[in-house]
C-alpha cells in the first residue's frame, strides 16, 4: 500500500471520528496542527510521512475523552484499516508512542522523550493552544465542559493529580494552569519564535479581561 493510501484511509477515518467535535477538538484543529507540523519541518527536516500521521492521530484517543490504554487502540486502530501490516515495525511503534505522549498532561509529571516527529508533531499541537486560536479553544472547551468562564472565589491553581483527573476549574483558570505554561515548553527553534508572540497575545487578554472583569476601564 503506497504512503498516500495509507494517509488518505488515516485521514477519512478521522474526520468521520471528529465531525461532531465542539470542544476544539474538530478537524480543523488537526488541519492547523498538520500546517504548523509542516512549517517546523521546513527547518527541521523529519520524516514528513510518520510526521503526518502522528499529526492526524494525535487527538484520536486522547485522555480528556478516553479512559483505556491508548496505545493499545491505537495499535488496534491502524488492524482495523487494514494499513498496519503495510508500516514498518520501528514506524508504527514511533506513531503510537508520540501520539500516547505528546499531550500536556502526559508530561506533567516527567517530560516523555519523544522522536523528532513527535516533539515537531507536540510543538505543533501546543501552537494551536496559544494567541488567538487557543484563546477560543479555551472558551469552546470550557463551555462544552460546562464550566464558568471565571470565578474570582474560586481561582486558585489545581495541583498535578487534579488537572490530571477534572482539568481546570473555570475557563480563565485553565490559562494559568496550563496555556502559559506553554511557551517554554517547545522543542523547536521556530516554534520557540512563534510562541513568543503568541504568548504575548495571551498575556493581553489577561489583562484586558480582568480590566473589564473589575470595571477598572
Amino acid at each position: 500500500m503506497e504512503k498516500e493510501e495509507i494517509i488518505g484511509k488515516i485521514k477519512k477515518y478521522v474526520q468521520e471520528v471528529c465531525k461532531n467535535d465542539y470542544t476544539g477538538h474538530d478537524w480543523w484543529h488537526i488541519e492547523r496542527v498538520y500546517n504548523n507540523a509542516m512549517l517546523i519541518n521546513k527547518t527541521e527536516k523529519a520524516n514528513e510521512f510518520i510526521l503526518t500521521l502522528i499529526v492526524l492521530m494525535h487527538d484520536l484517543y486522547d485522555h480528556k475523552f478516553y479512559n483505556g490504554n491508548i496505545a493499545e487502540k491505537l495499535e488496534e486502530t491502524l488492524k482495523l484499516l487494514q494499513i498496519y501490516e503495510y508500516m514498518e515495525k520501528d514506524d508504527i511503534q514511533n506513531i503510537i508512542y508520540s501520539c500516547a505522549n505528546l499531550g500536556f498532561s502526559s508530561n506533567i509529571v516527567k517530560k516523555k522523550e519523544l522522536s523528532l516527529e513527535g516533539k515537531i508533531a507536540q510543538d505543533a499541537d501546543r501552537l494551536d493552544a496559544i494567541g488567538a486560536i487557543g484563546i477560543a479553544r479555551v472558551f469552546a472547551y470550557g463551555g462544552k465542559k460546562g464550566k464558568l468562564i471565571y470565578d474570582p472565589n474560586n481561582n486558585e491553581p489545581v495541583d498535578e493529580k487534579e488537572y490530571n483527573e477534572k482539568g481546570s476549574k473555570t475557563s480563565i483558570s485553565h490559562f494559568y494552569d496550563k496555556l502559559l505554561k506553554i511557551k517554554n515548553l517547545m522543542n523547536t527553534d521556530i516554534a520557540k519564535e512563534i510562541a513568543v508572540e503568541r504568548h504575548k497575545f495571551i498575556e493581553n487578554f489577561l489583562n484586558e479581561f480582568f480590566d473589564e472583569w473589575n470595571g477598572t476601564k
